[in-house]
């Protein structure tokens, strides 16, 4: 157990991708690293980065891993939506069609995400037309509600968590930068929107000595049982 958890300190798992073939340089992990190196936050919160490599392998594996490992509070995941000029909270993640290549040249086995007749969309459970609202009163960049996350390791990323835990997670994607959209004005509205959605997010699972989730008195779940602790949340 970390000693965020037990000093009650939200633990907010921010991930951005690594460089795609193009651009090199990802904004989305810059993003993500201005939030923990560049900003202040007015109350305590312990931030997790991570980068992931544009391959569906890396998020499959390292996404349940970081679920276990961190037991976050909140989970933001960033990416960049081409040609875009609006900051998009995203809806939904679908289980499948996902037939294109990642950096590495390959698709999901049968273009899904997660086999074995799992749901084909999932939705987060937080409240984003809210969230969007509170925060745009806040900023001039337009931020929308999206409903198309894109099919490729943005809406991959986006369903692995869903899948795990759809009450405190939420995908964000970040629009081109330009003179008026800058790498510090973009993390300071993820904040912003960090902010609203921890208001939202219900009590943790807790976690024992022993790395066991102790869902009510007569269950407890072993933290090496991935993918299936989504159900009893």
């Amino acid at each position: 157990m970390n000693s965020s958890q037990q000093s009650n300190i939200p633990v907010i798992l921010i991930t951005g991708f690594g460089p795609f073939s193009s651009p090199l340089v990802n904004s989305s992990w810059e993003v993500a690293k201005a939030l923990k190196t560049y900003l202040e936050w007015k109350s305590p919160i312990h931030i997790i980065l991570k980068q992931l490599q544009v391959i569906y392998d890396d998020v499959a594996t390292k996404i349940p891993d970081y679920w276990i490992q961190y037991n976050p509070t909140l989970v933001i995941h960033l990416g960049v939506a081409k040609g875009s000029k609006e900051i998009r909270l995203e809806r939904y993640a679908c289980n499948t069609d996902y037939c294109h290549a990642d950096n590495n040249g390959i698709v999901p086995e049968i273009g899904q995400c997660i086999k074995n007749g799992e749901p084909k969309r999932l939705m987060t459970n937080l409240p984003l037309r809210d969230i969007c609202a509170r925060v745009q009163r806040r900023t001039n960049l337009p931020i929308i509600v999206s409903d198309n996350a894109g099919r490729y390791l943005s809406e991959y990323i986006y369903y692995q968590s869903l899948f795990i835990d759809s009450k405190r997670t939420l995908f964000i994607h970040l629009p081109d930068l330009n003179k008026n959209i800058t790498i510090e004005n973009l993390a300071g509205i993820i904040q912003l929107i960090i902010y609203e959605a921890l208001h939202y997010v219900d009590p943790l699972p807790i976690l024992n000595q022993n790395g066991n989730y102790l869902i009510n008195s007569n269950t407890i779940f072993h933290h090496n049982e991935k993918f299936k602790f989504n159900k009893l949340f």
